[in-house]
């Protein structure tokens, strides 16, 4: 297919083809960035378990079912998204003037002029958007659930913090043992955000750049190019799937930073006031922990928040008015 590129004619050719060479560099970079990082991964999964255990009140959990809630409907939307693309554009090579394929991409034999060799491309390039559509969706979906994940405990850190000091009937040694735990997870929290931010800094980075690039190619076909009703859909539901690859992320990470901007209050809202000198010092030295946001930097560049993500649209409207001009 990449060498395809250099052959073809049409602009429309070359737009669709540069389109899928893009994202397939990305795809398999974002796979191999996931398989480097592959035992900071597993080491999250401990940490989770271990935080899931402190998560005793009726709120705490319920704040935590819901986040897995949300991270279960953010994987079959993109799921959807992805696969509806593929129908579409399936669909709209299927049912165009003569005989078309989804993609261009050259192959060993004449399928212009055989149905059933047509019928194998058409079967081939489906099956391989298919796996393609379930790896691009992992590999998109997972920062962001990390991060929502992520946020979810922040914030029953947060309602823990709070309620020191609230029961009347619990002993002074026992609130000053839950501030321990408390500075224990939010030291857990901190280890769990470095390997976050380790292991999703470099594939959003590749994924705001490929987001665009796509969003300018995609745009352009749709201005450019003729097509049928069918490609106009395809084409809008693959530039919907591109602007959500970098939305999810973008969006997360500005709710991880607000929410542990939110825990210096909660430190400061907790019943200290009617307690010893060292809880009382062991809270200012907890304070001053928590100073720094847990922000997300996609290659040590960018900001992982929705500033960012207008950010990108703007660069990719910005390339979409140079081709225009020059077209």
């Amino acid at each position: 297919m990449t060498a395809l590129l250099f052959y073809l004619d049409s602009l429309k050719d070359i737009l669709s083809n540069l389109s899928v060479n893009i994202t397939c560099i990305a795809v398999n970079l974002k796979f191999g960035v996931i398989l480097f990082r592959r035992r900071n991964i597993l080491d999250v999964n401990t940490w989770v378990d271990r935080l899931d255990t402190r998560a005793s009140s009726a709120q705490e959990q319920e704040c935590l079912r819901s986040a897995v809630q949300i991270a279960h409907k953010m994987f079959y939307l993109t799921c959807v998204m992805f696969t509806g693309a593929v129908i579409l554009g399936e669909f709209g090579a299927l049912l165009s003037h003569g005989k078309a394929i989804m993609f261009p991409a050259w192959y060993p034999f004449d399928w212009e002029h055989s149905s059933w060799k047509y019928l194998i491309v058409h079967v081939h390039q489906t099956i391989v958007s298919v796996l393609f559509v379930l790896q691009n969706v992992s590999n998109d979906t997972f920062p962001a659930i990390y991060m929502l994940v992520l946020t979810s405990h922040v914030k029953t850190l947060n309602i823990r913090i709070r309620r020191l000091g609230l029961d009347a009937a619990e002993s002074w040694q026992d609130t000053s043992a839950e501030l321990i735990q408390c500075i224990k997870d939010q030291q857990m929290l901190v280890a769990y955000f470095q390997t976050v931010r380790k292991i999703t800094s470099t594939a959003i980075f590749l994924q705001f750049f490929v987001t665009g690039m796509e969003a300018c190619i995609t745009a352009v076909c749709v201005f450019c190019v003729e097509g049928d009703l069918f490609e106009i859909m395809f084409l809008a539901e693959y530039f919907l799937c591109v602007i959500l690859e970098i939305l999810l992320d973008c969006y997360f990470g500005e709710q991880l930073a607000g929410e542990s901007e939110r825990m210096t209050d909660a430190i400061y809202s907790c019943n200290w006031t009617d307690k010893d000198k060292t809880f009382k010092k062991n809270l200012i030295i907890f304070m001053q922990s928590t100073q720094e946001n847990m922000t997300i930097v996609a290659g040590e560049i960018f900001l992982v928040n929705l500033t960012t993500f207008v950010s990108v649209l703007k660069q990719s409207y910005s390339l979409f008015a140079v081709l225009m001009s020059m077209t």
